[in-house]
């Protein structure tokens, strides 16, 4: 694969209906920040927020504009662990970061999450050519058996999916399973477009537990990766820009 900016999506939650929206984009090139609004496609994108009640940030307003920094933009760095807490080597410890990660990284394996807002950043899905690539944290894990197994579970432990057409809240939700058949939760809604298709079109994949964090919030607690090949049968950007107007899904 080529060589590509760090990217990262930023998600929104309407705190009422718990529904998350995948409402912008930021991108580290070449020393550069950059930050837009995803303005393309429906299903759990800007336009599906606004009509849910998000409203721009304060310090990004315009929805058309892309911001561009030479630093890491204030409302995002106020995010990141404080470097000169006297713990912080401990704290890129338990994030499973190094001393010389960087901010994005940090973003990354936080989710930049504040207990003051309903923003959070997470990864983008990573198409090159047939193959792909992206992870997530696990959502509806306080539903289902996530906490009473996890202690069995290991990173690099394989994870099976579910496809779920009849789920009242998504008819593309898709289960997230252990090998041994227990319920962990969903992928999340701004996930399972792509992934229910490629289940749907017997797409070759491996998905496995890439990060375990037993304290962390409910929604943050164990993180799965996926790499996977696309078959010909698959239209990429139809599946991207799915039009679907979903409006509740648990998490």
């Amino acid at each position: 694969m080529r060589k590509r900016p760090f990217e990262l999506w930023l998600i929104w939650q309407n705190v009422e209906t718990r529904q998350r929206y995948h409402i912008g984009k930021l991108f580290h090139e070449d020393g550069v920040y950059t930050f837009s609004y995803e303005r393309q496609g429906y299903r759990r994108r800007l336009e599906e927020a606004m009509e849910q009640g998000y409203r721009p940030h304060l310090a990004f307003p315009e929805i058309n504009k892309t911001y561009t920094s030479q630093k890491l933009f204030g409302p995002f760095a106020r995010r990141l662990p404080d470097s000169r807490r006297p713990d912080y080597s401990y704290v890129l410890q338990k994030l499973g970061l190094s001393n010389d990660c960087t901010e994005m990284d940090m973003l990354r394996a936080t989710g930049g999450i504040l207990a003051t807002d309903s923003y959070e950043f997470v990864s983008p899905i990573l198409v090159e050519q047939n193959s792909f690539n992206y992870d997530f944290y696990v959502a509806g894990w306080r539903y289902y058996k996530g906490d009473k197994v996890l202690n069995q579970l290991q990173v690099g432990d394989s994870i099976e999916f579910t496809l779920d057409p009849e789920n009242v809240h998504d008819h593309r939700a898709v289960e997230v399973h252990t090998q041994s058949g227990d319920k962990l939760g969903f992928i999340p809604a701004f996930y399972s477009g792509w992934m229910f298709e490629i289940i749907a079109k017997n797409c070759s994949y491996e998905a496995k537990v890439e990060a375990i964090h037993p304290l962390a919030v409910d929604h943050r607690k164990v993180s799965i990766s996926i790499v996977g090949e696309v078959n010909r049968s698959v239209d990429i950007q139809e599946v991207l820009e799915d039009k679907d107007e979903l409006r509740v899904i648990m998490y």
